[in-house]
This record gives structure tokens, sequence and C-alpha cells, in this order.
């Protein structure tokens, strides 16, 4: 069992749900109020950021995975996702004020020092800083549970990080995951979460980029204690986490559909 916060991730219990807020925000802490309060109406548990800061992380060569209109190059584009130490402390406030347990993952090590301060129950890693050597190692010395998400690495990679991990700490929670966005049904791999299980002996989730609810619900029916979607305004043709991401409504849905799976799962009938 492994606690975060309040909540308690284990073996056969209900599944726990992270909405994933990724750069739906556009930079604007307008918006990232207006974000938690639709967020905390569709009974998630956790709400999570991601905590970027321009200079520590990009430079004017680092060119566009995809281009993003208005921007010149990557660098500019950080800096507008950017909020200072004193709005997180802010964000983190108002996420308690709706009820939400308050994540971020960071980039760098700047991330980590403001983050730490917050007071965060868990660290979530995402693909891209799995082999990160230098944030993990900081990470590591809280002892505090660790969400990894596992989107670019080999079952070789998972091994040999999860046995350093183990060495320092063993709230673990592993998430299968696919770096595509958005990822196509086909790729999404939910099978792993079995390998996983019984490869590694820990909790297991599925970290999603698809824009639909179904993989998660099939996830949540093979054993997945905890599932991460991205969620946000898809209206919004400026959002660029949109083909990836579910609807507030959507978001919901998800929620009721975990709640279903979870009874029916406790309630056998004798027949």
């Amino acid at each position: 069992m492994i606690k975060i916060s309040k909540h308690q991730l284990k073996k056969n219990s209900k599944t726990l749900i992270i909405a994933e807020i990724g750069q739906s925000h556009l930079g604007s802490f307008k918006n990232i109020k207006s974000i938690i309060k639709k967020v905390s109406k569709t009974g998630v548990e956790f709400i999570k950021f991601q905590t970027h800061f321009a200079s520590e992380e990009s430079t004017l060569d680092e060119p566009f995975r995809v281009k993003i209109k208005n921007f010149k190059n990557r660098l500019d584009y950080w800096k507008k996702m950017e909020f200072s130490e004193n709005q997180w402390k802010k964000i983190s406030d108002e996420c308690k004020k709706n009820n939400l347990t308050f994540l971020s993952s960071p980039f760098s090590e700047k991330a980590i020092k403001i983050l730490s301060k917050l007071k965060m129950p868990a660290w979530k890693i995402g693909s891209g800083e799995f082999f990160s050597k230098s944030l993990l190692d900081k990470i590591l010395k809280f002892r505090q549970p660790i969400i990894l998400s596992t989107g670019l690495a080999t079952l070789n990679d998972i091994t040999n990080l999860i046995s350093k991990i183990k060495k320092k700490n063993s709230k673990l929670i592993l998430m299968q995951c696919t770096s595509s966005y958005p990822c196509k049904i086909e790729d999404i791999g939910v099978n792993v979460l079995k390998i996983f299980q019984e490869k590694f002996n820990c909790l297991v989730g599925l970290s999603d980029h698809s824009g639909s609810i179904y993989p998660s619900i099939y996830a949540m029916i093979n054993g997945a204690s905890l599932i991460e979607v991205h969620v946000g305004d898809k209206k919004n043709a400026k959002n660029p986490d949109n083909s990836s991401s579910l609807s507030f409504e959507e978001l919901t849905e998800l929620v009721k559909a975990r709640d279903i799976i979870y009874t029916l799962k406790k309630n056998n009938v004798n027949k």
C-alpha cells in the first residue's frame, strides 16, 4: 500500500485518477485558476502540472517537434509557460482549497527546489526525465512516493532504474506510457501492466495520451491502481495538448466509469 496525501493506493482498491494539465493553461495564471475549479467538479483525486523554467531547460537552438504559432523558438515558448515561485505557491493553495491533491513534474533542479518547499506528497517523473540521473538522484533523497512514466524506456532500462530506486525507496507506482501525441489506440499497450506487475512486484498505472476515455477504462479493469490523463478545453484551438486530452466532460465520465468498475469488482454474485 502507498499513501499519497489522504489517498491510499493498493492492489484491487479503487483506481485513482490524475488530471494532467500540461500546457493547456497557455501560460496564464487566470486560466490555471479556472482549470482547477473545473477539474475539482469532475471527481478526480489529483491534479498535476509541469514546472518549467526556460533558462534551465532550453536554448535558442532547441528545435520545435511540432511548430507552435506565434513563437519564434522553443525557448520563447517555455518562457511563456513559466510561473514564479510565488505563483506556484498560490497554485498549490488553490488546489487544496478545491480539495485536489497538487502534483507537478519537475524538469530542472530549480523546479525540484521550488516544489520541495510546497511539500508535495509524491513526485511524478515524466517519460522525458526517465534518464535524467541528476534529477532522479535529488528526488530519491526525499524518500517520497514516486510515480514513474516509462514512455521512452525499454524493459531493460526500466529494470536497471527500478533496481536503483528500490535500494532507496519502495514506494513506486510504475506507469505504462507511450510517448506519442496523440497516441494511437493500438500503441497504448495496456498488456504491459501485467508484465510490470509480474516482473517488478509493484503498483502499476497508465499514463495515456490518446484523447479517449476507453484505454483508461480497460487499464482499470486490468489492474491499474493509477490513471493519468491530460485534460483541457478541447474547443480552444490554441491548446497544444488538444489532440491528446480529454475534455472536462469526458473526465467526469471517466470518473463515473471508474466508480462503476470498482463496484462491479468488489460485489460478486452467488448463483
